[in-house]
């Protein structure tokens, strides 16, 4: 399992839009659930921001890469 932050992009939005908000999310102030991390993809990770995307559902996500 891993801390993911309670945000998410649809996909149609693109890989290039969930980079740049990851960028330009403040992360410290949005919460983090535990959870397993299943039918997902790691794209990058952005000063201690993993960002993926579920392939399965079609959504990219954020997990704390930092406090793990």
């Amino acid at each position: 399992t891993m801390k993911t932050f309670n945000a998410t992009i649809d996909g149609y939005n693109g890989e290039q839009f969930a980079l740049d908000y990851a960028r330009g999310m403040v992360w410290n102030e949005v919460e983090t659930t535990e959870q397993p991390i299943n039918n997902a993809d790691h794209i990058e990770t952005i000063d201690g921001v993993g960002v993926y995307y579920c392939y399965l559902a079609d959504y990219y996500f954020f997990t704390d890469e930092i406090e793990g």
